[in-house]
């Protein structure tokens, strides 16, 4: 018996097709050997139900059937039609958030909204209304906000559920111009990969495309996900960028990630080998740490990619007017020639021995720099604050000095607790009075106290604890002031110069040293 398909409200209506089978057609074929996927769009609405019979003449109901909000066959609702079989968020938005900007931004800014709602016959709420909450009570969420330089705001949505898949674009407060419908098209890959990245488990961050969003076309952006996890924990994300800063939270039951970057305008933003330089140093504090504290690797990894990619931003950015004077430059001379940052990450605490409560599970790791600057003229004057802090504590066994976890069997008679706090700074003082170099100094100071306590058959063994503190203070006049006659005499004579060079293989003298073992003379 051919497969039979009324139409509900003029509302199409999807009912998945077996394995053998995936086609789509507008009305109720007219032969067919077995049911198929069919999509029935504004048929006679005097039929009032919609049913979908088998081969054998009896309906099928043990087949979801899905109501669409628009009658639209375009390249986006068939996504959705490929995506809504499938279980996970990553699988439902593949290709999802690429093809919602494209077509924002073909069809000219103008509103896009189509959702596929599970049909529940026994649900006597109307439809607009299950609509309507398909979107406010998703399972999984993903928006992007983009402010244009005319002031007009880009808003992109894709919600997920057991109910259902939707999305929603639309522009407000004004118009896209040509050039910024190009702009958002090109955005469109970009967006994908971050929503790629965030639904795969583990998480990785994949924002480089999005992040290498014009500025001239677009002043401000921020991306939001709340995800959910297998076996019901949730996971959120946030990035914000505008002009000067950016931001972004990584928030999921391992831990929370967090970073702020402020560059004052790109006014701190130095050459690219000192860029390198400083941005490799600050990686390789985040490792140590995480080795040192016996922290979440993954937790760390995501931290550095963070910085890195929210850092990459910088490598194009057009310049302040005057930037690259000398005397601008040389004034960044011990500057980091990164954005100001504070940036985290927090692993939830636990308590492995019911036995001693006080003895806490923990790992927490922060790193900030701060700079300021002052003067006019031919005189400035800048100084940079570098510091990090450490709190982390572990039990492990009597064998080995490795993090113990939950899932871990643990010897509450036989283990060592082990406690870490360390803290670091470095501060860079640099005045140019006059076009002349007056002060150039570092000080570099670390601290770090370590305890261990052993307990072997319930018993305490012993109760080691190790205080180290360094602190080094460096004039730095003859060296920079060398660096500056040559940097002079190659600017006088035409050639290039290899300040920027320079400076990154002197760096170890005043960038962050988290570790009192690698603090020198």
């Amino acid at each position: 018996m051919n497969p039979i398909s009324s139409a509900l409200r003029l509302t199409p209506v999807y009912t998945p097709a077996p394995a053998s089978q995936n086609a789509i057609v507008r009305q109720a074929a007219s032969t067919a050997d077995t049911p198929g996927t069919q999509v029935s769009l504004g048929q006679d609405t005097r039929i009032q139900d919609a049913e979908t019979y088998t081969a054998r003449g009896s309906l099928d109901s043990s087949q979801p059937r899905y109501i669409w909000e628009q009658d639209s066959l375009d390249k986006l609702s068939m996504n959705m039609l490929s995506g809504i079989k499938s279980a996970s968020a990553g699988a439902r938005f593949q290709g999802l958030g690429a093809l919602l900007m494209e077509q924002l931004a073909s069809n000219g800014g103008q509103r896009i909204s189509q959702s596929a709602l599970l049909v529940n016959d026994t649900d006597g709420v109307a439809l607009s209304l299950q609509q309507s909450r398909l979107r406010e009570f998703a399972s999984n969420t993903v928006t992007l906000n983009l402010t244009s330089a005319s002031g007009a705001t880009v808003s992109l949505g894709l919600y997920s559920s057991d109910k259902g898949l939707a999305v929603d674009a639309q522009v407000q407060g004004g118009e896209l111009n040509a050039d910024e419908l190009k702009g958002l098209a090109n955005l469109a890959s970009g967006f994908q990969s971050a929503i790629s990245g965030l639904s795969q488990q583990p998480p990785n961050l994949q924002l480089g495309s999005l992040l290498k969003v014009d500025p001239a076309l677009f002043s401000g952006l921020q991306m939001n996900a709340s995800l959910e996890l297998p076996g019901g924990a949730r996971q959120t994300f946030d990035l914000r960028l505008d002009d000067s800063t950016r931001s972004l939270k990584l928030d999921g039951p391992s831990g929370v990630v967090q970073l702020d970057l402020d560059t004052q305008g790109g006014t701190l933003v130095g050459g690219q080998a000192q860029r390198q330089a400083a941005l490799s140093n600050y990686l390789t504090q985040f490792d140590d740490a995480q080795k040192r504290g016996k922290g979440d690797a993954q937790l760390t990894s995501l931290l550095k990619d963070a910085f890195t990619q929210l850092n990459s931003i910088d490598d194009n950015r057009p310049r302040p007017a005057g930037h690259d004077s000398a005397l601008n430059t040389y004034s960044r001379a011990l500057l980091s020639g990164l954005a100001d940052f504070k940036v985290s990450v927090v692993q939830p605490s636990s308590h492995l021995n019911p036995q001693r409560l006080d003895e806490e599970d923990r790992f927490s790791y922060e790193a900030s720099q701060a700079t300021a600057s002052n003067g006019e003229g031919n005189s400035i004057a800048r100084q940079q604050r570098q510091e990090a802090k450490l709190d982390a504590a572990w039990h492990s066994s009597l064998a080995s000095t490795a993090r113990q976890s939950e899932e871990d069997p643990f010897d509450a008679k036989n283990y060592r607790y082990h406690t870490l706090s360390e803290s670091a700074s470095t501060t860079t003082s640099l005045a140019i009075v006059d076009n002349v170099l007056k002060e150039a100094s570092v000080t570099q100071e670390a601290t770090s106290n370590k305890r261990v306590t052993t307990y072997s058959n319930g018993i305490l063994l012993s109760d080691e604890k190790t205080p180290t503190s360094v602190s080094r203070t460096r004039n730095l006049l003859n060296l920079l002031d060398d660096l500056f006659k040559a940097d002079e005499k190659a600017r006088r004579d035409g050639s290039k110069s290899d300040l920027d060079q320079q400076l990154a293989a002197n760096s170890g003298l005043w960038l962050l040293q988290t570790d009192p073992s690698q603090i020198k003379d």
